[in-house]
Formats: C-alpha cells, structure tokens, sequence
C-alpha cells in the first residue's frame, strides 16, 4: 500500500515569505547601488576634469572696469568643455592677478591675453595712469622748483601765488599799496593747493614698462636739466584747478615729497605782508599784522 505525502501547514507557508523576504533585500539593495551611482557621477561633475574632457578656464566672479588691476577677489576658476575654451584663455590665477584690464569684461566671462594690458608692449602713458585719476600737465621752472630732481613717480605739492582777495584775506589797514613806481599794488599770498600727487613724467620720460603706477612706481629723474612742463596724476575735480591756477596764478610750482610721505596736514595760505615782518615777532602775531609800505 503506497503511502500517501500529505504537506502541513507549517511547510506550506513557509516558501511565499521567504520569497517575500529575498524581494525586500533585493530592492534594498538596487536602493543602495542607485544611491552610490548618483553620488558618485556627481562628483565626476563637480571635479570636471574627468567629464567629457573639460579643463581648467580663468573667468571673472564678478564685473569689471577697463583698467582695474585684476586681484584674487575678482577672478575664479571654472571646468569648462574643451571645445568652448578660447584659444588665448588662462589657466591659473597666478597668470593674471596684477594685471590690468585693457576692456571691460562681465562675470563669467573668460579671462583672455586680448584683454589684458602688456605693459613692456605700451608704449602710452595713457595705459599706466591710476584707475579714476587723470593725467594734467603743468608748466614748471627748474629755477623755482625742483622739477629737474623729480623722478616719474615721485610724489609733490602743488603750490600756487593769487591776489589775497581771490583768497578772501586783507591787511588790517588797507587792501592796496602804492608802489614806489607809483600806480596800485596788490597783495598776494602763497597756498599749498594739492597735496600728495604722483609726478607721471617729467618732460616726456615716465616709467615705462611698469603697469599702472603705484606709490613705489619709479623711474631715472630725466638727463636735461631744463625741465619745463611735469605731468601729474590728480582727481578730476583738482585738474579743474590746476587748469585755473595756470591761467591766473601769479606764480605756480612744484614741492618734491620725502619717499613714503603721505601725510596731507592743514596748511593755512601765507600772505605776503608776512615777509616783512621781523622774525623774532611769534607766527601768530604775524597774520594779522600789515606792513608799511613806502
């Protein structure tokens, strides 16, 4: 008599969850390796050099002026495609940092050789003249002056002589003199009217090859001693009044600065009714005082 297999139970519910149980670690696991893959194609994106063979490219971080010098801040590295990499663009920031902008360029655009200015390749004073100031020629006398000893990059005081009325000073006696050679005389004063300007050229010799100039800019003083005209780097509105003091001033000229000094203290316009007032007497007691005059 053949016996007959009769399955429990038990048995019977044990295989569907075990399938149950293979699927679930099975999902787990695709879950697991899709999150690895995802994670590590975006770190191939992100480093760039392994994706579609892009490259290195130096891009502005942000906009930038014509003539700015290009610092760590303002510039950054970017990976692009070879294929869209210009043919004159840099690498690294070491390569432009310090060099000025010949156009403007906007953020995100690639920094090129074509916008960058060669200094030992300008041979125009117009290139190296600082951001925002303005190149102003003025007459000098090398016997009133020391402008044969001043260096392109040497740093003067512009002094000028006006009629103290344009000053708004007067003796305390008179506003006019007779002169011995008889008819009126003005009274004038000396003012110090700018203070701590760079000296671009001399004559025409500045330094060239050096970029922009900056306060350790320096150049040979020029081999002619007879100097007649300095070129000097001042704000737009002070070129406005040099442009006055050379057409009215009585007198204008140049004081040379120590190396390093940029101090710009108060100095008050010294009329010349002072001259003739005996030394001894204190300073104070001298500004208001007016000589006789005969």
């Amino acid at each position: 008599m053949q016996g007959t297999l009769t399955a429990s139970p038990s048995s019977l519910s044990v295989t569907p969850r075990a399938d149950r149980r293979v699927v679930i670690i099975a999902l787990l696991l695709g879950a697991v390796a899709a999150v690895l893959t995802f994670a590590y194609l975006r770190s191939l994106g992100s480093r760039g050099d392994l994706v579609s063979g892009a490259l290195p490219v130096v891009v502005a971080g942000r906009d930038v002026e014509a003539g700015q010098k290009l610092t760590d801040a303002m510039i950054e590295v970017k990976m692009l495609p070879e294929a869209a990499i210009a043919s004159t663009a840099f690498t690294t920031k070491e390569q432009v940092v310090g060099q000025a902008l010949r156009y403007p360029i906007a953020r995100g655009e690639q920094v090129t050789g074509s916008r960058l200015i060669e200094p030992a390749k300008v041979p125009s004073l117009s290139f190296q003249i600082p951001q925002g100031l303005r190149g102003f020629t003025i007459p000098v006398n090398v016997m009133k002056s020391p402008a044969a000893l001043a260096a392109p990059g040497d740093f003067v005081d512009v002094l000028v002589a006006l009629d103290v009325e344009v000053l708004g000073l007067r003796p305390p006696d008179a506003p006019q003199r007779n002169s011995s050679r008889g008819g009126n005389f003005e009274y004038h004063a000396a003012l110090t009217l700018i203070q701590n300007v760079q000296v671009l050229s001399v004559q025409q010799k500045y330094a060239e090859g050096t970029g922009t100039y900056e306060p350790s800019t320096r150049a040979a003083p020029p081999k002619e001693s007879n100097v007649t005209y300095v070129t000097l780097a001042v704000k737009p509105e002070d070129a406005q009044l040099l442009a006055l003091a050379v057409d009215k001033a009585s007198l204008l000229t140049i004081s040379l600065r120590a190396f390093g000094d940029a101090q710009t203290p108060e100095i008050q316009p010294v009329p010349e009714w002072q001259l003739l007032i005996p030394s001894t007497e204190p300073l104070q007691q001298r500004a208001g005082a007016a000589p006789a005059r005969t």
